[in-house]
């Protein structure tokens, strides 16, 4: 087993595949698998669009940050975050200390092709989405980057692909660290 009882944390922007991959992953590992987005859409009864028309982004952010609190304590779950969880620093140690995470990315191009139609995307809901995606893929990358200890492209890959590189991608990493210690 990959991760013998540790969890998986993926993060990564909107349209890279996260709850897909994290779902194929937890089947695979026979592992539990938790969205932080329907968490939150079930604790309010609302949809995300709809927390953020009604209570704000703050309000939503916040969510986040309980939603992972809530989170401590598990093991053997696949964990997938909403794309912008990174952007509180206060997340940072908690994503870390939920398990291993892992970065997926996407180019843009085919962000937009995944998600650019969405209206269930509130952070898409802008007089120009392509922009928006620009924006904040610049502002995220670095934070993606910082909280990730594995990074996966997902551009023209499957889930099943997705999550073949991340297997092999942990395999990797796991051998690179047993031949350090040894």
């Amino acid at each position: 087993m990959v991760l013998a009882g540790r969890n998986l944390v993926l993060i990564g922007f909107m349209g890279s595949g996260k709850s897909s991959v994290g779902r194929e992953l937890a089947k695979r590992w026979n592992f539990r698998f938790v969205d932080t987005d329907a968490m939150i859409r079930h604790k309010y009864d609302l949809s995300i669009p709809d927390i953020f028309a009604k209570h704000g982004e703050n309000f939503f952010r916040e969510a986040e940050f309980q939603a992972l609190v809530r989170l401590r304590g598990i093991t053997s779950t696949i964990i997938a975050t909403g794309g912008g969880i990174v952007i509180q620093p206060r997340n940072l140690p908690l994503l870390r200390a939920l398990g291993l995470v892992v970065w997926l990315c996407a180019d843009q191009t085919t962000i937009l092709d995944r998600v650019g139609k969405s209206a269930h995307r509130p952070m898409l809901n802008q007089a120009n989405p392509q922009e928006s995606v620009t924006i904040l893929l610049k502002e995220r990358a670095p934070l993606y980057q910082q909280a990730a200890d594995l990074q996966i492209e997902t551009s023209g890959l499957t889930h099943r692909e997705v999550a073949d590189r991340i297997v092999f991608g942990l395999d990797k990493s796991r051998a690179s660290n047993e031949s350090r210690t040894a």
